[in-house]
């Protein structure tokens, strides 16, 4: 067995989980990408040593299947990047039972199910590990999608439970709560000019005066898989530019609106 540490990396097609597989890649680690099938990761994402797999996580026995595939083939599990999520943009009055359940399946279910089938290659190769949860800033004002940011408070809260789990066993959890960041997803929420007159607003109301970058995340996602973080764990990490800093009041008395 080899003695590089192996990640596996769900949403791996784009945006976010594509710029940590470059990320973890160039920090030693070997990466087990995971996603839809289409479309595939971009180009220069994963290295010869590495493996994508489509998986879709809506399929309630992807993460077992993932977790031993990975295994098969590399023969240990050292870590768990949980990328993969969706939205759906919709008022609270508006937000049909489908579109609620879908996005509670695919952010909380899929990251409950795949945390818990990691975990138990963790504790069972007794190396302790680390897995890292992308969740969102969404999780303290709702956003635009009162499921999304209910499932996203919802992964910090397991988050929690899976560092206190892991702690004996010398593994660590963490999660990432971005802000807004110029991914795909968001785009496809906000298409058209929808898009540009978002990032408008928001660089306006963001201390730094930009959109996030999938890298702005995938670096911090890096870090927390790495010995650099060997104390941290059952944190939420908000990686937003300092978006919440600024409540709109404020903004509007220092523009005079």
């Amino acid at each position: 067995m080899s003695e590089t540490p192996v990640a596996i990396l769900t949403g791996a097609n784009g945006g976010i989980g594509a710029a940590t597989a470059v990320a973890l890649r160039r920090d030693g680690w070997r990466v087990f990408a995971t996603g839809l099938a289409e479309p595939a990761p971009p180009e220069g994402t994963l290295g010869e040593d590495d493996v994508f797999v489509p998986h879709d996580l809506a399929d309630r026995a992807a993460p077992e299947a993932i977790v031993a595939d990975a295994l098969g083939r590399f023969g240990r599990v050292d870590g768990l990047v949980h990328c993969a999520g969706t939205s759906h943009v919709a008022g609270f009055p508006d937000q049909e039972d489908a579109d609620w359940d879908r996005v509670m399946d695919i952010n909380i279910g899929s990251a409950h199910r795949m945390a818990r089938a990691v975990a138990r290659a963790l504790i069972a190769g007794g190396r302790g590990g680390a897995m890292v949860f992308i969740s969102s800033i969404a999780w303290l004002s709702g956003g635009a999608n009162p499921a999304y940011g209910a499932a996203k408070g919802g992964v910090n809260t397991m988050v929690f439970n899976i560092a206190q789990t892991l702690g004996p066993h010398g593994g660590r959890a963490n999660a990432i709560a971005p802000g807004i960041i110029a991914t795909n997803m968001l785009r496809g929420a906000f298409p058209g000019e929808a898009f540009g007159k978002l990032e408008k607003a928001a660089s306006a109301r963001t201390p730094l005066r930009r959109l996030g970058e999938p890298e702005d995340v995938a670096e911090v996602a890096a870090f927390l898989m790495s010995p650099r973080a060997a104390f941290v764990t059952g944190a939420v990490i908000p990686v937003t530019g300092g978006l919440e800093l600024i409540p709109p009041i404020g903004q509007m008395a220092r523009s005079g609106s």
